[in-house]
């Protein structure tokens, strides 16, 4: 078993915020072509296919980097938490694509996805002991925490949970 950070996360900080803003600038700037694509598809002699292509990148360089986030941010709390993550993309994806073209029943689909990915965030954040608070303004004082959980007090430090654990050699009988 591999040490895992004080906080419950199964990645260093290190390791997500790397690729938090390497996902972040993904989303800039593949959004960013998407979007310059779009103004070039509405220049006069534009071919017709142009703007398919505009509508194409945009909305890949929106849902690819959330959908990443997601599947790494559920696989950091556990393992096997991408699929959530996947449930909850999908749910955020199928409620919009739904409300826009007006089908009822993906728009539906799309809101119990979601729901059901927050639902097991919550649920495997709890597992892992992850500190969790609920993100509005009033409440960002108060983490919800177990109250087995583990110290957080040495973050930062040389904590002992951390160090990796060295096995000892089965010494054979002579």
């Amino acid at each position: 078993m591999s040490a895992r950070h004080p906080s419950g996360f199964r990645f260093s900080d290190d390791t997500i915020n790397r690729w938090s803003g390497s996902l972040v600038a993904v989303l800039f700037v593949v959004t960013g072509v998407g979007l310059g694509l779009g103004l070039a598809s509405d220049t006069e002699g534009s071919p017709g296919w142009l703007g398919i292509v505009a509508t194409v990148v945009t909305v890949g360089g929106v849902v690819g980097p959330i959908l990443a986030a997601a599947v790494f941010g559920g696989e950091s709390i556990r393992r096997g938490g991408g699929v959530i993550g996947a449930l909850f993309t999908y749910g955020l994806v199928a409620g919009a694509a739904g409300l826009g073209l007006g089908i009822g029943w993906a728009f539906w689909t799309g809101v119990v996805a979601t729901g059901l990915g927050v639902v097991g965030f919550w649920v495997i954040g709890w597992i892992a002991k992850v500190p969790m608070y609920i993100g509005v303004p009033w409440a960002h004082g108060g983490v919800v925490k177990r109250s087995d959980a583990a110290p957080t007090e040495r973050i930062g430090t040389d904590d002992p949970r951390l160090r990796p654990r060295r096995r000892t050699a089965l010494k054979r009988p002579r």
